[in-house]
């Protein structure tokens, strides 16, 4: 995508700015011999400065824009807003595991008209705007073009929080099963948003997560939505409009055969 839209340049611009101090902070955390409590206020610290930084940068380039936090807030449907995830994958930092994210999305009418999820480690920008698909950096992609579950990689998210007239144990010994007859394999990687880039990305298949905010499903909801894959609650609502519920994302064959398994084993 060689000619990309000024409101992806503000995020970029204001994206690359941060990455270089988040960078150096992971760096610092295989270093500290400390207590993990000066560990945690290390890594709230990094966020704020973040977001900090992003708040300030991308209020500058649209002023009359408004900020929702991760606390789902009522919408003005006449203005936009910046979604902001300013370090996503918080645990998985603290520990120097090296899958973590930054992202930022724009909401106009209750709806997500542009989504970028930043992967610093592995400098990867993944974004997408309605009607223009999704990219990797300057490459399109799209979701996993496999035709039926046998041999996906399965990822699950937050399943411990589960509460779908479901037990999480039921929960994850249904996907856990699904996994087995089909030669499946499941992975857990913690961060929501990269969940939902390598969804898009095709580097998994099938995507299972729970009790996500709405602000939270914001970044990830319009990247897969572009990348042709489908994202839901077992009764097909969209999930941008079905907060906290178990959601799964994937192609649309996919979709549709785990959607049928899943919810014939509810019943």
């Amino acid at each position: 995508m060689s000619n990309k839209s000024p409101l992806l340049n503000i995020i970029f611009q204001s994206l690359n700015k941060v990455t270089r101090n988040i960078l150096r902070d992971f760096g610092e955390i295989e270093n500290l011999q400390v207590s993990p409590n000066s560990i945690s206020h290390f890594v709230t610290k990094t966020e704020d400065k973040v977001e900090t930084s992003l708040i300030e940068d991308l209020s500058k380039a649209r002023p009359d824009w408004g900020f929702k936090s991760k606390t789902e807030e009522p919408s003005d449907e006449n203005k936009y807003y910046w979604i902001i995830d300013a370090l996503n994958g918080k645990t998985n930092f603290s520990h120097a595991f090296p899958y973590f994210s930054i992202s930022i999305a724009v909401e106009y009418n209750n709806e997500i008209i542009t989504s970028v999820i930043l992967d610093p480690l592995r400098d990867e920008m993944f974004f997408a705007e309605k009607g223009k698909g999704s990219y990797q950096n300057d490459r399109r992609i799209r979701v996993s073009k496999r035709n039926s579950i046998n041999s996906c990689i399965f990822s699950i998210y937050d399943d411990l929080k589960l509460d779908y007239n479901l037990p999480a144990t039921n929960y994850i010994s249904i996907i856990k099963n699904l996994a087995t007859q089909h030669s499946s394999v499941m992975r857990e990687f913690g961060s929501s948003a990269l969940n939902f880039a390598w969804l898009a990305s095709g580097k998994i298949d099938c995507l299972f997560t729970t009790h996500l905010s709405k602000n939270q499903i914001a970044c990830g909801e319009l990247l897969i939505k572009e990348a042709g894959g489908y994202i839901s609650n077992l009764k097909y609502i969209n999930a941008y409009k079905a907060p906290e519920d178990l959601l799964i994302a994937a192609n649309p064959i996919i979709h549709k055969e785990l959607l049928k398994k899943i919810n014939s084993i509810k019943k």
